[in-house]
């Protein structure tokens, strides 16, 4: 009978956390789209800063609208002393490791930052900061709630929440959850996941019945005829997926060295999108209208051009120069684009009846190869269009187009950004808690320590009373001098220890983590290796071997049951 009421509570805990955190991801992921949007159509209908130019009469209101937008992202900023901007990067690294948990005030200012950017027309995407505030909550939650589901589940479920609701993709949702952010499956964290997923889609149809995000028709076309131009067409696919990652890498490498003040730089963004939204106003805000508009083969050729190149480059500049958002978006539509003008110049050919299919397989081929999420963006197809073969043309372009970025770029435009901060999340929930965890909380005092004046037949008789083989020489303010085994204190007699230690011993530091340390023990002999402070080199202690290796085996331990509750 306990182990019943155990599991039925269990049961309730599952679905009173994954209903709720799947109700607020379904009342933010639809209420941040109908913001945007709203403000997208005040932005359009303005008739501020109108000018007239011979016969033309141009609207500078974009460059009004993201103006503000700028002013109110540098004021988030600044008012909530948020040091950096939160996305999906930081919702993976957290699932991987309890050190560093995310930041909850920083999650909400950075959404808040996204939606503001989005609204104002910066050309940037909701997913990537929903997917994060759907992670914040979870973790939120958790705060509140006690149980036996680790902290990466309740980060899973809002995950899965946010992909679900944003799509009206369950099953892509729970996909997504394990495949781009926990990396591993798990059966405890597969019910709440699904719960979460289930509900945010469920109750995003109820409370917003009329709001699919795109507009995808579900013409069947012949698997035979499409698949032979997907195999042709999918290196150019990857080369776009590429030029964008890059891009966004570069301008934001250019924005930090550039030495402007990170509080005039979104200004300076905002400028430039604005004015080329004057004349390209395709490319601001979520884009949602165009995608539609491009998959329906209502672009004509040289605008798919103009669109593509300007989404690429003002996607870079806003989120490199601070105008915060998500790539998802953004990269959808630049498959889209790359889909469409691939399309087109087949139609020219007589292939008018693939275009669509060829769109919306460019579609998912470039958003999987950014977000690193393959199987997740053939579901978002599969469910969008509730077409066997719409899936199965996304799935050529997608796997193929995978495989070229994974080898030439990386597996993810988010895992890059890891990587550029020291964090390989390839390497697995082992090596990072090992290069999490440092050295100076396992030094032990048991170690024999003798200032440099003292005897070797004084300090042989501490060994021999100790039952030790080494002894550490030390000043008077506890600075490591050097090392003593048991051959050189015989050899050194009734001598000073000063002529005779070794002044160069291998030496661990107090805030080495562990991967380095036994790296650099793998070729030592001895007892035990000094533990020193970095700066100074004052002496914390000593570790010997087993100790060392038995901390690095505990540590493993714990992240392998982690990742297999």
């Amino acid at each position: 009978m306990h182990k019943v009421r155990e599991a039925l509570t269990e049961v309730v805990i599952i679905f009173c956390v994954g209903g709720l955190i799947g109700a607020v991801l379904a009342m933010v992921s639809n209420g941040f789209v109908i913001g945007v949007q709203y403000f997208s159509h005040q932005r359009a209908a303005s008739d501020l800063l109108t000018l007239t130019i011979g016969t033309q009469t141009l609207s500078f209101s974009s460059v009004l609208f993201l103006w503000i937008a700028a002013a109110i992202v540098v004021f988030i900023k600044t008012a909530l002393v948020v040091p950096q901007w939160r996305g999906p990067a930081d919702s993976m690294y957290a699932a991987h490791q309890v050190q560093h948990p995310l930041d909850i005030k920083q999650g909400l200012a950075s959404t808040l930052a996204a939606f503001t950017s989005a609204s104002g027309g910066a050309s940037v995407g909701q997913y990537g900061p929903i997917v994060h505030f759907g992670a914040t909550m979870g973790i939120w939650v958790k705060r509140f709630v006690s149980s036996r589901l680790s902290h990466e589940i309740y980060l899973g479920c809002g995950v899965a929440a946010a992909i679900s609701a944003g799509f009206n993709a369950p099953i892509a949702g729970i996909v997504f959850a394990h495949e781009a952010i926990l990396r591993h499956f798990s059966v405890r964290a597969i019910a709440p996941i699904t719960v979460a997923s289930i509900s945010a889609s469920t109750l995003g149809n109820y409370w917003f019945p009329h709001s699919a995000t795109f507009d995808i028709g579900s013409q069947v076309p012949s698997l035979a005829e499409v698949v032979p131009f997907l195999v042709m067409l999918t290196p150019l696919f990857a080369l776009v997926a590429i030029a964008f990652m890059l891009s966004l890498r570069y301008t934001a490498s250019r924005a930090t060295k550039s030495g402007i003040s990170p509080m005039l730089l979104p200004f300076i963004a905002a400028t430039i999108c604005g004015l080329v939204g004057v004349w390209v106003p395709q490319i601001l805000g979520l884009g949602i209208d165009s995608i539609n508009d491009m998959i329906a083969g209502e672009f004509a050729l040289s605008l798919l051009i103009t669109v593509l190149v300007a989404k690429v480059l003002m996607t870079a500049l806003c989120l490199g120069c601070g105008l915060f958002g998500g790539v998802f978006s953004p990269s959808l539509f630049i498959g889209v684009a790359t889909g469409a003008l691939a399309g087109q110049t087949l139609t020219l050919f007589g292939f008018a009846d693939i275009a669509s299919i060829i769109s919306i397989a460019a579609m998912a081929a470039v958003s999987a190869a950014v977000i690193g999420a393959p199987l997740s963006a053939v579901l978002i197809v599969l469910e969008l269009t509730q077409s066997y073969e719409y899936a199965v043309a996304a799935m050529m372009a997608v796997m193929l187009c995978g495989l070229l970025t994974h080898r030439l770029f990386g597996q993810s435009f988010f895992d890059r950004q890891l990587l550029d901060r020291g964090v390989d999340l390839a390497k697995g929930r082992e090596a990072i808690a090992l290069g999490q965890q440092v050295i100076g909380p396992f030094a032990s005092d048991d170690c024999i320590t003798a200032a440099a004046n003292t005897s070797g037949t004084a300090l042989l008789q501490e060994m021999k009373s100790r039952g030790h083989t080494e002894a550490y020489i030390i000043d008077d303010t506890g600075k490591l001098l050097g090392k003593m085994t048991i051959y050189l204190v015989i050899e050194c007699g009734d001598q000073e220890v000063s002529a005779f230690m070794d002044v160069h011993p291998l030496c661990l530091y107090a805030d080495e983590p562990l991967d380095s340390a036994m790296i650099k023990v793998s070729q030592f002999v001895g007892e035990s290796l000094p533990v020193i402070e970095r700066k100074h080199r004052i002496m914390q202690g000593s570790i010997a071997e087993g100790a060392l290796f038995q901390a690095v085996i505990d540590i493993q331990a714990q992240a392998r049951t982690l990742e297999r509750a």
